[in-house]
């Protein structure tokens, strides 16, 4: 009696199962995604690179410039991870951050760490293909009263060369800080 009624169950299940799988759509394969012209915009940056730093830290003091590298290697089809190293305040300064393009936001996308802060910046804007002008926006800590302030980074790159400027507050903001690098050499064939 026993026996027929787990030889019942397990029929019962087995044809459950067997329901529920015909009902069920098959799994469709998903496609790669592909890269898009603003993830080929990004990837051009990819090489070594060298320059300057200006900041305007202090209203009403000169501005102090001081030589800047950058490494900037490619993630995949799609991001970059750049590494800058620079003496900045008399101490040696390193950041780093990924690039890239977000398909479902329609915005460039990246992240930001330094040695000289705890803050992750998170940040996130828009690319003119035509001009080759990226604009970005984040939040970040002030660097006198540790309030959160919005800041924007206005670059361009002209295949061999980018301009990064800097910019801290609401609207138009104040200049802060301009980068400017020319490339060194480009990445290794196959590096992309």
């Amino acid at each position: 009696m026993q026996r027929t009624r787990l030889v019942t169950s397990v029929l019962v299940l087995a044809v459950g199962a067997i329901a529920v799988a015909a009902v069920r759509p098959a799994p469709v394969a998903q496609e790669m995604p592909q890269p898009q012209e603003q993830h080929k915009h990004i990837l051009a940056a990819v090489g070594e690179w060298e320059g300057t730093l200006t900041s305007f830290m202090m209203p009403g003091a000169p501005p102090m410039t001081v030589p800047a590298q950058e490494s900037i290697s490619a993630i995949g089809g799609f991001w970059t991870q750049s590494r800058f190293t620079c003496e900045f305040m008399g101490m040696p300064y390193l950041g780093t951050g990924c690039v890239g393009f977000d398909t479902t936001k329609e915005k460039v996308v990246g992240t930001w760490i330094d040695n000289m802060s705890s803050y992750l910046a998170i940040m996130e804007g828009e690319m003119d293909l035509a001009t080759g002008k990226v604009v970005m926006h984040y939040q970040a800590p002030d660097d006198m009263t540790g309030a959160m302030t919005h800041h924007r980074i206005e670059s361009v790159s002209t295949g061999d060369s980018y301009t990064s400027t800097f910019f801290k507050g609401e609207g138009a903001g104040t200049k802060s800080m301009v980068i400017d690098m020319k490339r060194k050499r480009a990445a290794p064939a196959g590096t992309r």
